[in-house]
């Protein structure tokens, strides 16, 4: 038998500064170019990779194995939007339901089976009033280029009518805490549950940050929201004594189902330097030991998330890609999390108000570009690790952190932003199975990348999808070389023959916009409806496993999930 001859060989393409690698196979009378065959027309295990890859190894053990978080929630990507705001995605210029968002939002709970659980809320409606008069749902109208009106926010009846725009959807109706007038806090709450019904409300939340009121608090403009008319400084106890009499006061006026069906402490976020405040901030041990559940009606203990304050394009690595500011910032949760799970195990820890970063209108160039949509995936996949149980992310109309704008409005077209894109990927990585259990795993070899995270989805004893994310920052326009990238070794549980990759990325980096990201090949945009469009680029992969390893890449700025 006459043995082939492997001779390996390296060439450029003429359009790109990339070194690529050519296998051939001789044989006494031909020559085959086999491997850049395959790679140039798809057919291969593996796309064209960049000569300047890194290798490390990752084990993939079995769930007993690893420090795996309770299972997922179906509905863990849960959304929230500002009072007002709320009237533009669910409602078009027609005054008809919202197609562009209700499509959008079906994209996310389509890959889980879950429900979506809506969060309407934010400092707005903690200083609103509801009027009962009032024709218009909301007012001031919010726009792209308008700031929440704190202090001037008013709702009517038909307000909560357009939630039904949204079927199928469970609503955390936020009501007034702020306010001293608790008869107005007890009309929000009876116009919500007869507006929404009871069987749409997934749970009633007094108050919003209320660790921020303060004394000498303004709203729009410099309007004065102190007291007497308003709550100043709250402490622990003062904070507990006024929640439970909100609460108790509610219950008694409005029919409400009996049982745990109120969402407490919503504290705000804290970060750079008063990061370590997230632990103990409206402390979770020692309110319940004031009192704050002694009627049994706690559902869900919840907090905000924002990671700082908004930069421009420059800042982007430092403020959103740095892993490690991200993981040490949701570390200071743990506290209250494993506190939870040891003492009201039936109690979840929550973060139903998050967004990227906080600015009083937008800054897209940094909050709204592929980077921060990475940023997006691996937060919620760290949440998810360290047993947060769901996370409802903010939409404002003028945020820069939105992941749409439903309607057209200051002269911005309706449109899909980047920050979308890290929904669909955590989604399917979580799957419908309803007992996914996650775990973050190590990656082994030396100078492994600090910005490079791997993360696995059990289902039973199996991991059955693992996520890659790579945030080491490279955009297209302003770094210096070609894109580097890191090439995994997976070990991957036994009778796996193949794994199919889906790629979250740009050939832009990490400064790029919408308009060129794909995830798994797909986009969506305003255009499509909020639909799915398929095969806008081809870069999902089928990788063969030999001898119990798939070895995948991961280019800087970009996200994998592998289909084990």
């Amino acid at each position: 038998m006459v043995e082939a001859l492997r001779l390996v060989d390296f060439f450029r393409l003429p359009w790109t500064n990339h070194i690529y690698q050519i296998t051939y196979t001789m044989w006494p009378q031909t020559l085959e170019r086999v491997s850049l065959l395959l790679a140039l027309t798809g057919l291969g295990s593996t796309a064209l990779l960049p000569r300047d890859s890194s290798s490390f190894s990752v084990k993939i053990p079995a769930l007993a194995a690893v420090n795996a978080s309770s299972p997922i929630d179906s509905s863990f990507c849960g959304l929230a939007f500002e009072q007002a705001s709320f009237v533009r995605y669910a409602q078009d210029d027609a005054g008809k339901p919202n197609a562009f968002s209700a499509n959008l939002i079906k994209a996310i709970t389509s890959r889980t089976g879950g429900t979506p659980i809506i969060r309407l809320g934010g400092t707005s409606p903690d200083y609103g009033r509801y009027l009962p008069g009032q024709k218009e749902p909301a007012l001031p109208v919010a726009e792209q280029d308008n700031y929440q009106n704190i202090g001037f926010t008013t709702i009517g009846p038909s307000y909560w009518d357009l939630t039904h725009n949204f079927p199928g959807a469970q609503y955390m109706v936020q009501v007034p805490l702020a306010t001293t007038n608790v008869s107005e806090t007890i009309a929000w709450v009876q116009s919500a549950v007869d507006g929404i019904g009871l069987g749409n409300i997934h749970s009633i939340q007094p108050g919003n940050e209320a660790d921020l009121y303060a004394d000498d608090f303004r709203g729009e403009g410099g309007v004065e929201l102190n007291p007497p008319e308003y709550q100043g400084r709250l402490s622990n106890e003062t904070y507990v004594g006024n929640w439970t009499k909100y609460a108790d006061a509610i219950l008694d006026a409005v029919k409400l189902p009996k049982g745990r069906f109120f969402t407490a402490f919503d504290v705000a976020t804290h970060f750079g330097k008063d990061v370590q405040a997230e632990g103990y901030i409206f402390d979770v041990e020692k309110c319940f030991g004031l009192g704050i559940d002694k009627k049994n009606i706690i559902k869900e203990v919840s907090h905000h998330y924002y990671q700082r304050n908004a930069g421009t394009a420059k800042d982007l690595a430092v403020g959103l890609m740095d892993t490690s500011v991200t993981h040490n910032h949701l570390d200071q949760f743990k506290r209250r999390i494993s506190w939870l799970k040891q003492n009201r195990p039936n109690i979840p820890f929550i973060l139903n108000e998050v967004g990227n970063s906080l600015f009083r209108t937008n800054s897209y160039e940094f909050q709204a570009r592929l980077g921060s949509a990475l940023w997006q995936v691996d937060f919620y996949l760290y949440s998810m690790a360290i047993g947060v149980a769901r996370i409802n992310y903010q939409q404002i109309m003028h945020a820069g952190y939105d992941m749409w704008l439903p309607v057209a409005s200051a002269g911005h077209e309706a449109q899909v932003f980047s920050n979308f894109y890290s929904q669909p990927f955590v989604a399917d990585f979580i799957g419908a199975s309803g007992k996914t259990r996650v775990a973050q795993l190590q990656v082994s070899g030396d100078n492994a990348p600090a910005n490079l995270a791997v993360y696995a989805a059990y289902e039973g004893n199996v991991a059955k999808r693992i996520a890659v994310t790579n945030l080491n920052y490279w955009n297209k326009t302003s770094s210096e070389g070609d894109r580097p990238s890191v090439t995994l070794n997976l070990s991957i549980p036994k009778g796996v023959k193949s794994v199919k990759v889906y790629h979250l990325n740009s050939p832009l980096g990490a400064g790029a916009g919408a308009d060129t990201i794909t995830y798994g090949g797909s986009q969506w945009t305003y255009e499509s409806l909020g639909k799915e469009v398929k095969n806008v680029r081809k870069d999902t992969e089928t990788i063969a496993v030999k001898e119990g390893v798939a070895t995948v890449t991961v280019q800087s700025s970009e996200a994998a999930l592998v289909w084990l």
